[in-house]
């Protein structure tokens, strides 16, 4: 582990093991020798010491709109239904969707609600069980359409980070469906740019993910993953560094932080070994949503079929999306949508949990999404 008093280079796939891992980066950091002793270790490692997961920590109050297997809806709305929706659609990652919500002063939601937008949801991504293994891409995307049609229209969506794919892939396919895009730290076309993961995925056979999924007996263990990877959790320059945190923090304030983030650093969910290689495989390795040849629902998801206007917001310094990896999406969108790009300071999780972000980026994006289309 770097020592806590160092800042943090710019990202390794060595380097890789000591930040916040969502799963695209354990699978495209693990090349080589790497990946053939992470196959060893996840094979042989006993089940995670640590207790279970904690219970879930929400900042804003709210309640539960839907619950399916694979995700729970919540509401954090403040008005009356029947005044349209704005659904943050989370990263189906190793790690929980509270990063929506982290804690005060660090929440999208309550930068949201504080803007003016009154009926907020976030999915909940829930835990893969050994019965849901075989949940697929279109499996997901299906959960997906029913929340949406849940909501009081019209919908508007946020996607953070592998979130913002999906959200865009949905957009193409129900183009009626959705107000207005916004995508956060998303990656959209691997071969645009070049960051930490597009740089790695070309390096890792396929094989080697589908015997991840077999060690797991068909799903990924996130508990498992992150015992391996980052048994020390994250050093405290990152976690400055990503929460935005000023030097003359008082110690009290500091450590809350601190332990707000240890909780959800290690608040962990299983993944689908299905859903795990069909993202893999066609979004990462064949790029298929660039290429307008991803497969949702029965219907290829034709990029230019998203008409509606779009909002794209990078981190200037994210080390696993390239700016121009996620600004793709407006050339490849339909010409009458109206898009605008905004770069903001800091890494890639910054964007989403940062002080600084939360405070001035976030409410903006709210403002934004205020606006007739």
């Amino acid at each position: 582990m770097t020592p806590r008093s160092e800042r943090p280079n710019a990202p390794s796939p060595a380097g890789l093991f000591q930040i916040p891992l969502m799963w695209t980066s354990f699978a495209f950091s693990t090349a080589g020798k790497i990946a053939s002793s992470m196959a060893r270790n996840l094979a042989t490692a006993p089940a995670p010491h640590r207790q279970a997961s904690p219970p879930l920590r929400w900042t804003t109050e709210h309640s539960v709109a839907l619950a399916l297997e694979s995700v729970t809806l919540r509401d954090f709305s403040t008005r009356e239904r029947g005044e349209g929706s704005t659904l943050i659609c989370t990263p189906l990652a190793f790690h929980r969707a509270t990063i929506a919500d982290f804690t005060t002063g660090h929440s999208i939601v309550a930068a949201l609600r504080d803007s003016g937008i009154g009926n907020v949801y976030v999915t909940d991504w829930q835990p893969a069980t050994s019965e849901m293994r075989y949940k697929s891409l279109d499996s997901y995307f299906s959960d997906l359409n029913v929340l949406v049609d849940s909501l009081p229209p019209p919908v508007d969506i946020i996607g953070l980070c592998q979130g913002g794919w999906m959200a865009l892939a949905y957009a193409a396919r129900f183009p009626h469906k959705v107000r207005k895009l916004v995508l956060a730290g998303a990656p959209v076309d691997i071969e645009s740019g070049t960051s930490a993961l597009s740089a790695l995925a070309a390096r890792v056979p396929a094989g080697m993910f589908e015997h991840f999924v077999e060690i797991g007996n068909g799903t990924i263990s996130g508990a498992r993953v992150l015992e391996i990877l980052a048994p020390g959790g994250v050093n405290e320059a990152y976690m400055r560094l990503t929460l935005q945190i000023p030097p003359d923090m008082p110690a009290d304030h500091l450590a809350a932080l601190r332990e707000a983030f240890d909780v959800w650093f290690w608040t962990t969910i299983d993944i689908p070994g299905r859903y795990y290689l069909d993202v893999v495989e066609r979004i990462f390795k064949q790029n298929q949503l660039a290429a307008s040849r991803l497969e949702v629902l029965g219907k290829a998801a034709v990029l230019s079929r998203v008409e509606c206007p779009m909002l794209l917001v990078a981190a200037d310094t994210d080390e696993f999306v390239a700016v121009e990896q996620l600004f793709a999406a407006g050339r490849l969108a339909g010409p009458a949508a109206k898009v605008r790009t905004i770069t903001v300071p800091g890494n890639h999780l910054g964007l989403f949990v940062g002080a600084d972000s939360v405070r001035d980026t976030w409410p903006e994006i709210g403002r934004w999404l205020a606006e007739a289309a």
